[in-house]
């Protein structure tokens, strides 16, 4: 599902999370592969205590079930909620969408941003991302591990002075003299 534009909007980026995210979910995928193995090879030697040779065939059926469910989350739901998460700069607003065919979506207008903060850990810093903080009336909006933070930081207050500014009541002016009776008594 694309995003829908308003007339005169034009999207300036649309990115996702770093992917420097995914670290964990690839150490914990080779984790739990590497352990699996050991287990596996550990059952299939000779000399096994006592209980263990009795249930062998319960374990060499549990232990590869075990480690696809750890490997679904650990390592293949944070890929696929990255993969699926989208955030988009326009030159009005900033909508973040999640889900396969953006199935949840969430906008905040660039007129309604007060202020733009980055923050990096060292670590953020070194990949060069970072999270970028947007303040609104309505409190903060956090948009984590951004690459390119600085930026898209750049890119956000570049829209957000783009953004037409209104003149005093849209550029109507105001009768000095009612035009009849407002209060509808004659």
């Amino acid at each position: 599902m694309r995003l829908r534009l308003a007339p005169g909007e034009r999207v300036i980026v649309k990115t996702r999370a770093h992917r420097r995210v995914l670290t964990r979910p690839a150490l914990g995928f080779l984790a739990v592969v590497a352990l699996t193995a050991f287990a596996l090879g550990w059952l299939s030697r000779d000399g096994l205590p006592a209980p263990v040779p009795e249930a062998l065939p319960l374990l060499r059926a549990v232990v590869p079930l075990a480690a696809a469910v750890l490997l679904l989350a650990w390592s293949v739901g944070p890929l696929l909620r990255w993969s699926r998460t989208w955030t988009v700069l326009t030159n009005r607003r900033v909508v973040i969408r999640r889900g396969a065919g953006g199935r949840s979506q969430w906008e905040i207008p660039l007129v309604l941003v007060r202020a733009i903060h980055v923050r990096q850990t060292v670590l953020q810093r070194g990949a060069g991302a970072g999270t970028l903080l947007l303040e609104t009336a309505n409190g903060r909006a956090t948009l984590r591990d951004m690459p390119g933070v600085h930026r898209l930081r750049e890119l956000v207050l570049d829209a957000m002075e783009a953004l037409p500014r209104p003149t005093v009541f849209d550029g109507v002016e105001l009768d000095v003299e009612p035009r009849g009776d407002w209060t509808g008594h004659g």
